[in-house]
């Protein structure tokens, strides 16, 4: 199975690809990204040609058109979500989409793909329908391939949603997924080992990183799914594009991580284990950069921790403000001071005075809920118990 999938963080709608049945390939890189700014670098777009429709009436010209993986897109806008935006998977590998193939798809043939058609209403919000494959007809041929572009035309017709439609000539960009692997193109890029020290099954996983730039900026992105020890999958933040977050997992290697074209810069880089912070190191990167960094959970080195909240800190019914309890481990360095996510060990439900985080490493933390804090030590395999007090000021 493969998804485009959307999730909101913060202010931040973010954009992710996930594909947990296909077992990752090579050692490249892949629900919700966290807020930053993206790095300078952009991605080259190779020329549209001929190509042009129509999206519920309104002239469809795209700007850029991509192949990554065997999803083709043709899209028209700079941000996060496309001004406008066909997109399908091409039925074939991405390695036997080549010069020669010509697909007949949709008028209601079975396993055909899915369109996804998109387009920004006049609030500004892409509002995005799913299009069976008895809702359209198609013909794309590929005309030339190369290593960085494809070539083909495309005549599409949509019957829902009404008036849209595609024809034309195309050059495609040709973009690495998140399980491609890297090369110099791809720097400055950290990927590494996610070793799991310890007897595991399942586990949930999330790859990080927050960041301090050469040029000032504050830089983070990262991307999670589950894996299981005897499957393979892999998720990837594609929100700051080129700019791509990865973790990914097979039977043979085990978890990994992936950052490509980083800005240079002071980095954390990180993993969460199943809703706490559970591995990081420091890292500095540098312009060309292709570092391998790995990091270790040891999952016998945790404890738990049961945290009481003072009496006016309880959520009532119509408490809106942020309730997510936070373990910050004592003497880690931040390059920024942004930590929204990072250190989250729970949500403290309503009415409730008391919320438990399990699998925390062991190692002192200082527990802050809201104005209460205090410095607490979790003790491998015990549970430690401890009461918030007020900041003080």
């Amino acid at each position: 199975m493969r998804s485009i999938c959307f999730g909101l963080f913060g202010l931040l709608l973010a954009g992710c690809q996930e594909n947990k049945n296909d077992p990752p390939a090579g050692g490249g890189p892949v629900v919700p990204a966290s807020p930053s700014t993206p790095p300078a670098q952009k991605s080259k777009a190779g020329p549209v040609a001929e190509v042009s429709g129509m999206i519920k009436g309104s002239p469809f010209k795209p700007d850029s058109v991509t192949l990554q993986g065997n999803t083709l897109s043709f899209r028209k806008g700079k941000g996060v979500f496309a001004d406008m935006e066909i997109t399908f998977q091409v039925p074939a590998k991405a390695e036997d989409i080549r010069e020669g193939n010509t697909w007949n798809l949709g008028s209601d043939q079975f396993g055909h793909p899915f369109l996804n058609v998109s387009a920004k209403d006049g609030s500004g919000f892409a509002g995005s329908e799913a299009v069976r494959g008895e809702d359209y007809s198609m013909t794309l041929t590929i005309t030339k391939r190369t290593p960085k572009a494809i070539e083909g035309t495309i005549n599409l017709k949509v019957m829902k949603p009404e008036n849209t439609n595609l024809a034309g000539k195309f050059s495609a960009t040709v973009k690495k997924t998140g399980t491609d692997p890297l090369d110099a193109d791809d720097a400055p890029y950290i990927q590494g080992k996610i070793i799991m020290k310890g007897d595991w099954k399942e586990e949930s996983l999330t790859a990080g990183f927050q960041a301090k730039g050469a040029d000032g900026k504050s830089y983070s992105n990262l991307s999670g799914t589950a894996f299981s020890r005897d499957g393979g999958g892999s998720a990837s933040s594609l929100t700051f594009d080129p700019q791509i977050t990865s973790v990914l997992s097979d039977k043979k290697d085990g978890p990994r991580f992936v950052h490509t074209r980083l800005a240079p810069g002071e980095y954390l880089v990180y993993v969460r284990r199943g809703g706490v912070l559970a591995a990081w190191k420091n890292v500095t990167v540098k312009p060309g950069d292709q570092q391998k960094v790995d990091l270790t959970i040891d999952l016998d080195n945790v404890g738990s921790l049961v945290v009481t909240l003072p009496d006016k800190e309880v959520i009532g019914k119509d408490d809106t403000n942020f309730n997510n309890l936070q373990l910050i481990p004592d003497g880690i360095s931040l390059p920024t001071d942004f930590n929204a996510f990072l250190f989250d060990a729970g949500q403290v439900k309503e009415g409730e005075k008391t919320i438990t985080s399990t699998n925390v490493p062991a190692g002192k933390y200082k527990a802050i809920f809201r104005k209460s804090e205090v410095m607490v030590e979790v003790v491998a395999g015990k549970e430690s118990a401890v009461t918030l007090v007020p900041k003080k000021k």
